[in-house]
């Protein structure tokens, strides 16, 4: 079965005349490999469902790449932005809204002794650095995971991406789970170095939340700030964070996708020490003080303290990944659930990595041709009901027994699929 996309080919045509990439996000791009049956354009979604540009449905995983995390169009929190809109998006001076959301950030994050906005988690980060260099009057950063597209997160492939070399001198990269990496480097440079800037879970199989236990305890060792970059995992695996579920004290962090619920809003937040340090030099942008998206943040975040928000999406994560496990049992796949629950994934495990990278692209092929829109992790939100699992399940089996039969047809045939 071939799912024809006239409309969705037509208009990325036209697109990528005028927009390098045909979208804003690398993200969003589509992919070659699913160019059959993955839609290139969503143009609405309501709860945990979303509609193609050919009005096709699909149970959406994916979530706007995080952002959604009570459901699209959720009425309280567009309720919420239509009342702040009837009175202004932005003023010539400060909106009492900036403090309201302060002060319910200052209540829910455990670090958060003082708060300040931003519109990207890019942004947040940028700053934390900032902050973190200011206060120590040193140069060096050391980044762990993906922070964002900006020069001092993407030296690695300098000078190709148009950030200059010199910056080498100033960033070290630690892999992600490498703490014999991260140790090396700080004991070698830890004069130099502001802060590290750490993600707190990879989205891979540790769970445990040793590694950045271990950097706290290093970088307070050698007088050296943590950043944690909490955003994706921030208001999605706690309330507070993961610096509440891993139990983990950073110095500053940064937080933005599910703090809104798609709305376009950061925060970096920290010890007084650290964020005192904005009293002294300037460091401000217009759009900070938007309204609307603080008064999504305020509604998305006060039906997360009011409602079982975190519980159910745990509870959720963790009925497909039995699902997972059952499906795997089901078919004779050596394969089993992983992750933490909020965003799990259903693991391949043959020895032979290529098989299991086949398999995985052929599964998710045919997941799009099912209606459900995934890539890699499975986002869960508070619209994903027992009934969503149950259906995406069933779906699911019937794409992966497909995908079997495919592999042993095409074995031969297929290019391997690489992410």
């Amino acid at each position: 079965m071939k799912v024809t996309m006239n409309r969705s080919d037509a208009h990325f045509e036209e697109a990528l005349k005028l927009i390098p990439w045909g979208t804003q996000t690398n993200a969003k791009r589509p992919y070659a490999a699913f160019n059959e049956t993955m839609p290139k354009y969503i143009v609405r979604g309501k709860g945990c469902r979303i509609w193609d540009l050919e009005g096709k449905e699909y149970i959406d995983f994916r979530l706007a790449l995080g952002p959604i995390t009570l459901g699209y169009c959720y009425d309280e929190v567009d309720n919420a932005v239509r009342a702040q809109l009837e009175k202004g998006v932005l003023f010539s001076m400060a909106s009492p809204i900036e403090l309201e959301l302060a002060k319910l950030i200052h209540e829910v994050v455990p670090n958060a002794e003082m708060v300040r906005f931003m519109k990207t988690g890019e942004d947040a980060n940028l700053s934390n650095i900032r902050l973190a260099r200011a206060h120590t009057k040193r140069d060096m950063i050391l980044t762990s995971g993906y922070h964002g597209y900006p020069d001092w997160f993407a030296v690695e492939e300098s000078p190709n991406n148009g950030v200059p070399e010199i910056l080498k001198d100033y960033v070290k990269v630690i892999p992600w789970g490498k703490l014999e990496v991260a140790e090396k480097l700080i004991r070698q440079y830890n004069e130099r170095i502001a802060c590290v800037i750490s993600i707190p879970y990879d989205m891979n199989e540790d769970v445990s939340g040793s590694y950045i236990k271990q950097l706290r305890k290093l970088t307070k060792e050698y007088g050296i700030l943590l950043v944690l970059d909490e955003v994706w995992t921030g208001f999605r695996l706690a309330l507070g964070g993961a610096q509440e579920y891993f139990g983990v004290d950073p110095d500053l962090a940064s937080y933005a996708k599910a703090m809104a619920n798609g709305y376009p809003i950061s925060t970096y937040v920290g010890k007084r020490k650290y964020m005192s340090e904005l009293n002294h030099f300037r460091m401000t942008t217009t759009y900070a003080g938007e309204t609307l998206s603080m008064a999504a943040a305020i509604a998305t975040i006060s039906i997360m303290k009011r409602e079982p928000v975190h519980k159910h999406l745990w509870a959720m994560g963790e009925r497909l990944m039995q699902g997972f496990n059952q499906i795997a049992k089901d078919l004779g796949v050596e394969g089993y659930a992983a992750g933490l629950p909020p965003s799990s994934f259903l693991k391949f495990n043959t020895p032979d990595t290529v098989y299991n990278q086949r398999l995985e692209y052929l599964w998710f092929r045919e997941l799009f041709r099912e209606g459900v829109f995934v890539i890699l992790r499975w986002f869960i939100s508070y619209s994903h009901k027992q009934n969503d699992i149950d259906i995406t399940l069933e779906k699911a089996k019937r794409a992966l027994q497909r995908a079997l039969e495919a592999e042993q047809k095409e074995r031969q045939s297929i290019k391997p699929f690489y992410w």
